[in-house]
């Protein structure tokens, strides 16, 4: 039995996982048991409006990572399946490192704090199609906008 677990440790595993998450995530959110928290929504709306006004220039980092982690592992929980919440917590994990380096493109958590409000925004109205929809677009979008991994991964 092979202890080890795969790693993010390439350009070509950053899009395996990106890949991986477009199929996960947005399937999530399908799920007929799919229950949005109230108190968690509003949480999560709160702190993304945050990050899309002025955050995202003043936030560190971690803080970013952890913000962003929050919004698709709370959504997948909500799907009331727990291999789906627990796939997302565990991608969140292995990219965690590489997402650090990533922060530094203040522009770019501005526009995922702003897509991650569309997501709720049509979740508030019941519209998971379009929440999931909008879901895929924002990774798909996320992953060909860190297609320059090769320089990190050297």
């Amino acid at each position: 039995m092979d202890r080890f677990q795969p790693m993010i440790d390439s350009a070509d595993a950053y899009e395996e996982s990106y890949l991986f998450r477009t199929a996960l995530e947005p399937a999530a959110l399908m799920s007929l048991s799919f229950c949005p928290d109230p108190d968690e929504f509003w949480n999560l709306r709160n702190r993304q409006a945050f990050i899309a006004d002025t955050g995202y220039e003043t936030l560190l980092a971690s803080e970013l990572f952890e913000a962003n982690s929050e919004f698709h592992e709370t959504l997948a929980t909500w799907s009331g399946n727990r291999f789906f919440a627990q796939a997302v917590s565990r991608m969140d994990r292995l990219r965690r490192l590489v997402e650090y380096s990533q922060a530094r493109d203040r522009a770019a958590r501005k526009q995922q704090a702003s897509e991650h409000l569309a997501i709720l925004e049509a979740i508030a109205q019941q519209d998971q199609l379009r929440a999931a929809t909008l879901l895929r677009e924002h990774l798909n979008s996320a992953r060909k906008k860190k297609a320059h991994l090769s320089e990190i991964f050297g």
